[in-house]
């Protein structure tokens, strides 16, 4: 049995060579990438995790942060 798909060296470079061009289009917007997240980034490519598990991870961070912050607001 196999394990987990793992992003190949070509994938993750990809990735690493448009993330410039991510940033730049959420500026135009006036959006930013806080370091914190940028860092979250270079570990899913340290790990190369593919898309779908990334997807995974923001999303289940996303919520921890949301119920972070209920429990701090219901206090």
């Amino acid at each position: 049995m196999h394990g987990p798909r793992r992003l190949t060296d070509a994938e993750v470079a990809e990735l690493r060579r448009r993330r410039p061009d991510v940033r730049a289009s959420l500026a135009c917007e006036g959006l930013y990438v806080p370091a914190e997240t940028e860092a979250l980034f270079e570990q899913f490519d340290r790990e190369r995790l593919p898309m779908e598990e990334r997807e995974e991870r923001l999303i289940a961070r996303s919520r921890a942060r949301r119920g972070t912050a209920k429990a701090h607001a219901a206090e």
